[in-house]
């Protein structure tokens, strides 16, 4: 027998077999008619589930699968994945910043996988880029930027600020890093110091600036501070300012912030993963149009938008310098390369998952209207809850909500009744709050975010809350 003989007789045993990765129409049919009968019934039973299943002990270690199970039997065994932990799909999911999961995202995920089309190169997929630039065209349209501006949309927040950071970095690499100085204060996120260090910066000086009794950035510490580090020849870079802190959705003075960063010459990033998108609601926008003068700003889709987790937003007002920190080519891209914007020459991924069409197609379907209208409701909600918190005996209800997030703790010494209380709420499990540490205090959040989350949503949490006080 010849090599090439051999050749084929090995491909003859081995193509049958390959072949049945690439299921049937038949096939196809009936797995989509059992998710069409999962999804039915898992929204149906979400309605009225918990918000918050036991951990319990952990599960047993699974086996790496060495022959086909039937599609039924793994999605039962999926099912049983489902039955801990935090549900985020219910509108009684008060806890963090809740995502979304809007089904209008679930079927966008699907249909891009399914046709998996490579949107991060123009050429490769005109139609899948375009949309991908659509969407940060809108994303730029919502925030007020102008025209020079572009965007990438990345996995969450932090990958979002990591590309701020490294686009605020490489437009300024003459500076002497140990130099240079940032500006924040200890409201901000957590994603903020995490990019400075994946970025190279975790030892260039920091500053926190102290907050007012409303947790806002106080701009005159600000200016202090740099006044101070100019007087010792050092050079002011970066301020980091909050649209909608996770704490409490407090919103720094951004227009305050953004004349002192055009004053000194610096770099202003707005974090605004949680709380940019209420500048669409009348409620809030006064306070957030000034986004618009920051360098940078990251919003979340898959926060103030409600879509599946994966999709963060970063924003560069010079568009041009986000391209100049992340474009790159070789030899083996000619083919596809275009005058149009492709998504990676933003972003510091290249193949990546074609994430614009969940959102393009929930903005499609539902428009933007009803977007405005969930939000605005969510502020409203978060209002309401803070009225009604502070009409109860033995609560401290906290500042007064800016954006959808309410924080209160109960009114005695020490931090045990108040802890006893959201353990107590979280044993029944009917709702999902969450805890934080204000002025050194354990503080619980009720943070109105998830598109499910109504006036009885609320009403429950509240019944819940007044439970351990009566």
């Amino acid at each position: 027998m010849t090599e090439i003989q051999s050749l084929e007789q090995r491909l003859g045993s081995l193509e049958p077999e390959s072949r049945r990765l690439d299921a049937t129409p038949e096939e196809i049919q009936r797995w989509l008619e059992a998710l069409s009968r999962f999804s039915a019934d898992y929204l149906e039973a979400n309605a009225n589930a918990n918000a918050f299943l036991p951990l319990g002990a952990p599960p047993a270690t699974v086996p790496m699968p060495l022959v086909p199970s039937p599609f039924n039997d793994v999605l039962d065994e999926f099912k049983g994945a489902l039955t801990r932990g935090i549900v985020a799909t219910s509108g009684r999911f008060f806890g963090y910043v809740p995502g979304g999961g809007i089904p209008t995202g679930a079927i966008g995920d699907y249909l891009a996988a399914l046709t998996n089309r490579y949107s991060g190169n123009y050429g490769a997929a005109p139609g899948a880029a375009a949309i991908e630039n659509d969407t940060v065209r809108w994303l730029i349209e919502m925030v007020g930027y102008p025209d020079t501006a572009w965007g990438t949309l990345q996995s969450g927040g932090s990958l979002a600020t990591l590309t701020a950071v490294v686009a605020a970095r490489e437009s300024r690499q003459a500076w002497d890093w140990m130099r240079s100085v940032i500006y924040m204060t200890d409201e901000c996120h957590l994603a903020i110091r995490k990019s400075l260090h994946i970025a190279g910066l975790a030892h260039v000086p920091c500053r926190t600036v102290p907050v007012d009794d409303k947790l806002h950035m106080s701009v005159p510490d600000l200016e202090r501070l740099i006044a101070e580090d100019r007087s010792k020849n050092l050079q002011p870079w970066m301020v980091f300012a909050s649209a909608g802190t996770v704490n409490t959705g407090a919103i720094d003075p951004l227009a305050e912030i953004a004349r002192v960063a055009k004053d000194e010459g610096l770099w202003m990033h707005v974090d605004g993963a949680y709380g940019a998108f209420f500048v669409l609601t009348d409620s809030a926008r006064a306070s957030l149009e000034a986004m618009a003068l920051a360098d940078s700003v990251v919003l979340d889709p898959h926060k103030g938008l409600f879509l599946p987790y994966g999709c963060g937003a970063v924003l560069v007002k010079d568009g041009k310098v986000l391209r100049q920190a992340f474009a790159a080519t070789h030899s083996y891209l000619t083919d596809v390369e275009h005058e149009e914007p492709s998504p990676s020459s933003y972003s510091p991924e290249l193949t990546r998952h074609f994430r614009a069409l969940r959102l393009w197609m929930s903005l499609k379907v539902h428009g933007l209207e009803r977007y405005r209208a969930a939000l605005e409701e969510k502020v409203l909600l978060a209002r309401l809850a803070w009225e009604r918190l502070r009409a109860m005996p033995r609560i401290d209800a906290g500042p007064e909500p800016e954006l959808s997030c309410v924080a209160f703790r109960v009114r005695d010494e020490g931090d045990e009744p108040t802890r006893r209380m959201l353990d107590r709420i979280l044993a029944r499990g009917r709702v999902h709050m969450s805890s934080t540490i204000l002025g050194g205090k354990l503080t619980i959040r009720l943070c109105v975010l998830c598109f499910r989350s109504h006036r009885a949503d609320l009403d429950e949490a509240l019944s819940e809350i007044a439970r351990e006080i009566s």
